[in-house]
């Protein structure tokens, strides 16, 4: 099976690298500290969406959900804009939006609430909690963004990835969800307790802005542990990367991942392999700079220079594609591998997004 640009139906849009939070395990910054010095400082307009997906794309779409790897959408004030341009171009497009939810403003919510089919809130946690994992975010704000957008009919869905801080309140934070009017509570296994070189790790250092220790975040203990941990704690990585046969999971369900930066990918795990610290760098940041280049050079891979269909039928994605049965991407083999399941644990909400597509949500 190949990508093609005529098969796409669905797409993970980015379209700010802005944020409020520090989340430690985010490839924006420095283990919950500092913003990496990296990052492209992105954050489109109108224009740019028009410029990036044009109209009969858009029209062959069923799914456009923003999220992204390294920013909220929410931090873009033309969201509404984009909203509205995307549902009078494909009035039967389906619209999700991923947030942390404390950022933007009650209003924007509640407008929101009658032009987009839902939004995903990630809340780890409860009042005492929720700060942990999402640095930065004032929990009253959360709770008015959200109880704007449930009061006037949006659909709601509440995010938590489990950790030992907060396995207690699982029970506690679904009866709250249930008791605000989310329609949905999903519990995410995380997968990210392993370091940039997919070596596990027992625990994450949480550091301030001047790189100094403030607290550590665990995995949490059964039954919220990510299934694929015990088969990667038993395997050789390098031998599975070499040997595993990858099936990818975004080509299957005819899914894109376009980022704030422009760049294009099957998915965001790859994207977050662009940027980061040179000390943490993995191989594969050095091979996929690579891969652009033997595509024509990064220019070939951003939609900004590159018009989306030939990026997606060009030389970029052969060289993706290639690399499934070739050098593995050492990201391709752990999340879309045949040996490790670690995708389903991590991001149940993927395929929450992927049925969504398929359903009706009035």
């Amino acid at each position: 099976m190949n990508y093609g640009h005529d098969q796409i139906r669905s797409i993970e849009l980015e379209i700010s690298t802005l944020c409020n939070a520090a989340c430690p395990q985010c490839p924006r910054n420095v283990w919950g500290g500092r913003t990496i010095d990296t990052l492209p400082q992105a954050n489109w307009d109108l224009a740019q969406l028009k410029l990036a997906l044009d109209v009969p794309f858009v029209q062959q779409l069923e799914m456009i959900y923003f999220c992204g790897t390294y920013g909220d959408p929410m931090a873009n004030r033309y969201i509404l804009d984009m909203v509205h341009w995307l549902k009078a171009t494909n009035p039967t497009i389906k619209i999700g939006i991923h947030t942390n939810g404390g950022i933007g403003k009650k209003e924007t919510y509640r407008e929101l609430a009658t032009c987009v089919d839902f939004v995903a809130f990630g809340i780890d946690g409860l009042a005492d909690t929720n700060h942990l994992y999402r640095r930065n975010v004032v929990w009253d704000r959360v709770m008015e963004n959200a109880a704007a957008f449930i009061k006037n009919g949006g659909h709601a869905v509440w995010d938590f990835i489990v950790f030992r801080h907060n396995q207690h309140q699982v029970s506690e934070a679904r009866e709250h969800s249930r008791q605000l009017g989310f329609r949905e509570f999903n519990l995410k296994k995380t997968g990210r307790f392993f370091n940039k070189s997919h070596h596990m790790v027992d625990h994450v250092e949480v550091l301030d802005l001047d790189g100094q220790l403030e607290y550590i975040l665990e995995p949490p203990d059964e039954p919220y542990v990510n299934g694929a941990y015990d088969v990667l704690r038993q395997m050789d990585l390098a031998s599975y990367v070499r040997d595993t046969k990858i099936s990818c999971y975004w080509q299957q369900h005819h899914m894109l991942y376009i980022g704030a930066d422009g760049f294009v990918f099957p998915c965001g795990f790859l994207h977050d392999r662009m940027y980061g610290l040179e000390a943490e760098q993995t191989p594969d940041h050095a091979k996929i700079k690579a891969m652009m280049a033997a595509a024509g050079g990064r220019d070939r891979a951003n939609v900004f220079q590159t018009r989306l269909r030939d990026i997606v039928d060009g030389a970029w994605f052969k060289q993706i594609q290639a690399s499934w049965t070739g050098d593995r991407l050492e990201r391709c083999s752990i999340m879309c591998g045949s040996g490790v399941n670690l995708l389903a644990d991590q991001n149940a909400s993927i395929k929450y997004k992927h049925d969504l597509q398929k359903q009706d949500l009035t």
